[in-house]
């Protein structure tokens, strides 16, 4: 249904529910997806023929990458016809005038801008994408300051927050690996994107086709241990992620069509 992409290794924030609150547990680092890997990454899902979204979320803040608009604008020369969306705090909007033009003229679909503050946050991003001329119906903002409740969900990541007290059922089924693909700054498939310490790489599609990773012996192991309800391995062993939100009709199409 999705693959999420993670295009660089900065941010910054170093929010209480993200790993980068401590900096000896996720530093900021200058690692980032190079337009010439963007090419390559994206040429390889395009000779898959998968139409789905692709979402530049991941690890990091998107917009601190000064390249990032040529990562999404090498994603939509191969890929004409996808959903491209990007999950961002929105800080760099506010000081890098032109961006949010620069990235729509490069391909993107849609940006999720996250407010982190309060809801007076909205008046400073509207005003720019006022400016700009950018149509409402391309982006949404989402309320995520702590001092409320807004339905989300808190979960460890894997078990790398010690800080955050949260519950882990070792029998409640996982559907993450059947509905989205978790591709690295570098190119590495991860078989989650909850993996924050990058314990199990299954893929590089800098190097393998992504059918070949997606479907191979090693992803379809831990599809049918979670499925299964079976998460006493690292990291799920340790991971707080309900993980039966969405993908349930993913897992059961493909335990249906495996062997054929």
């Amino acid at each position: 249904m999705t693959i999420e992409v993670n295009a660089t290794e900065l941010c910054n924030r170093t929010c209480v529910f993200c790993p980068r609150h401590d900096p000896e547990v996720y530093p900021n680092q200058h690692l980032h997806m190079t337009p010439y890997m963007a090419s390559t990454i994206a040429k390889n899902i395009s000779n898959s023929k998968y139409f789905g979204r692709i979402s530049f979320s991941g690890y990091g803040e998107n917009l601190m990458y000064k390249d990032f608009p040529k990562v999404v604008s090498e994603f939509r020369k191969e890929l004409p016809r996808n959903i491209i969306e990007c999950n961002t705090n929105g800080d760099i909007l506010l000081k890098r005038d032109g961006l949010a033009t620069e990235l729509y003229e490069s391909g993107l679909s849609f940006l999720y801008i996250n407010m982190y503050d309060g809801e007076w946050q909205r008046d400073e991003f509207l005003e720019v994408l006022d400016r700009e001329k950018i149509p409402s119906s391309w982006y949404t903002f989402r309320k995520h300051w702590m001092e409320e409740d807004h339905g989300l969900i808190l979960n460890n990541r894997s078990g790398v927050m010690k800080w955050i007290e949260a519950e882990t059922d070792l029998k409640n089924p996982c559907y993450y690996p059947s509905y989205k693909m978790m591709v690295d700054w570098n190119g590495n498939v991860l078989f989650c994107s909850n993996d924050w310490g990058r314990e199990h790489i299954v893929g590089n599609l800098l190097h393998h086709p992504i059918k070949q990773i997606w479907m191979s012996d090693k992803m379809r192991g831990f599809r049918e241990k979670l499925g299964s309800g079976d998460r006493q391995f690292s990291p799920c062993q340790d991971c707080s992620v309900q993980g039966e939100l969405f993908g349930k009709g993913s897992y059961e199409h493909y335990t249906k069509c495996k062997g054929k």
